[in-house]
C-alpha cells in the first residue's frame, strides 16, 4: 500500500469544511429570512407582496401579554414602520405602499387585518375577512399563509389577498409582560 502524505490530506480538509458550512448557511437562510410570496388585489389593481417583517408589541386587548404585528409588503420596512399603523396608511397614500398589516394575539388568532393599497378610496381593517394558516408561531419566528376567503366587497371597496410568508419576530425592548410569581 502506498504511503500517503499527511500534509497533503490536511491541506484540503479546511476548505472542505468551509464549503460545508457555507452550504449549510445557504440552506437555512430562507427559513430565517424576511420573505413573502403573494398578491394583494384592490379595486381592480394588483401588486406583489415580497417582503415580510414581524414585530412584537404590547397587547391592546390583553394587558401583560404581547401581540405580533406582521406586515407583508412590496418593499422592505423597518420595525418602527411596521409598528405604526397610521404611518403605513400615510405611506400608502403618499408613496404608493402596498401592504397587509395583521395583528395576532398570543394564541395565533388574528385580531386585526388591514390591506393597504393606493387604489383604496378608504381604508378597511377587520379580522372578519382574513384566514391565517400558521406553519410556525413561537417566540422567535412566525410563518404561514394569510388569505381572504375569496374576493371581498365591502365599504365600496373590493379586495383579496393570498400570501405565504416567513419572518423572525423582532423583539420590542420596551414591551412589558406580566411578571411570574
Amino acid at each position: 500500500m502506498p504511503e500517503m502524505d499527511r500534509h497533503a490530506v490536511s491541506s484540503w480538509v479546511p476548505p472542505a469544511c468551509a464549503l460545508f458550512v457555507v452550504a449549510a448557511m445557504l440552506t437555512t437562510t430562507p427559513a430565517l429570512a424576511q420573505q413573502a410570496n403573494g398578491t394583494l388585489h384592490a379595486n381592480g389593481r394588483s401588486a406583489k407582496l415580497e417582503h415580510a417583517i414581524a414585530v412584537e408589541v404590547d397587547s391592546a386587548t390583553e394587558p401583560g401579554y404581547l401581540d405580533v404585528v406582521v406586515v407583508l409588503s412590496d418593499r422592505r420596512l423597518s420595525a418602527a414602520q411596521a409598528r405604526d399603523a397610521a404611518g403605513l396608511e400615510a405611506m400608502s397614500r403618499r408613496d404608493g405602499l402596498v401592504a397587509l398589516r395583521v395583528v395576532l394575539n398570543p394564541d395565533a388568532k388574528v385580531t386585526s387585518a388591514e390591506p393597504l393599497h393606493p387604489a383604496f378610496t378608504t381604508f378597511v381593517s377587520s379580522a372578519l375577512w382574513v384566514r391565517f394558516e400558521p406553519t410556525a408561531y413561537d417566540e422567535k419566528r412566525i410563518a404561514g399563509r394569510l388569505r381572504t376567503p375569496g374576493p371581498q366587497n365591502e365599504f365600496r371597496q373590493q379586495w383579496s389577498y393570498d400570501v405565504s410568508f416567513s419572518a423572525p419576530i423582532v423583539l420590542d425592548p420596551d414591551a412589558t409582560t406580566v411578571p411570574r410569581r
